[in-house]
């Protein structure tokens, strides 16, 4: 009996230096992405590596390399940028399927791709693009992220039209109350509410 208990005990004493280490990991990643982009998804990269059943740190390659691909850097490395978080995506989907914060990363690839060669990819990823979020939307319509996103790419839409982007700021409103009630567990994604308060102030113009 108590072999078995000390066998129990080293069991759960691994199991708790093992999660250890993976939160380690994430934090540390998570800290980077505040001042260095390639360094936290490098970090991340490691972590998915180890982790192969986890889709959070594939989640969060993808996310740096897409927050390096909205035109800050030369279009050479804005390509491999794209196609690496596009890898990462993919990974993501295989381990978590019809998740809405993927849905939402690949909505903001696709913007990506349209913002480096709007001619090229503009027609192509649209309406793609708009079912993305849609889809996600009649999944967790209560998701920050999705409701920011989906906003987002309805106003900018609208935008290009030529028509009204009210009835878009009033759902960014409501983006922002969801992300004032959201509850956030482990590594699960956080992020929106800082950018839902600028498109905000940008309606406010109007």
């Amino acid at each position: 009996m108590k072999s078995i208990t000390t066998l129990i005990i080293l069991f759960l004493t691994l199991s708790i230096n093992a999660q250890s280490g993976y939160e380690k990991a994430m934090i540390k990643g998570l800290e980077l992405m505040k001042t260095d982009l390639l360094a936290a998804s490098q970090q991340f990269e490691r972590v998915a590596a180890a982790e192969s059943d986890r889709w959070e740190p594939a989640y969060y390659v993808a996310l740096c390399n897409i927050n390096s691909s909205w035109g800050q850097n030369p279009k050479d490395k804005t390509v491999l940028y794209m196609k690496k978080a596009q890898n990462y995506i993919n990974d993501a989907k295989a381990i978590s399927t019809n998740n809405p914060e993927l849905m939402v990363l690949q909505g903001l690839l696709n913007t990506c791709w349209i913002t480096y060669d709007a001619k090229t990819f503009g027609m192509k990823l649209s309406a793609e693009t708009t079912a993305l979020y849609e889809k996600a939307y009649n999944i967790a319509p209560e998701n920050p992220r999705v409701a920011l996103s989906r906003a987002e790419w309805l106003m900018g839409s609208a935008k290009y039209f030529g028509k009204d982007i009210t009835p878009y700021c009033k759902l960014i409103d409501k983006a922002i109350l969801l992300f004032n009630e959201e509850v956030v567990t482990g590594f699960t994604p956080s992020w929106g509410k800082e950018r839902a308060l600028e498109v905000q102030t940008t309606c406010n113009k109007y």
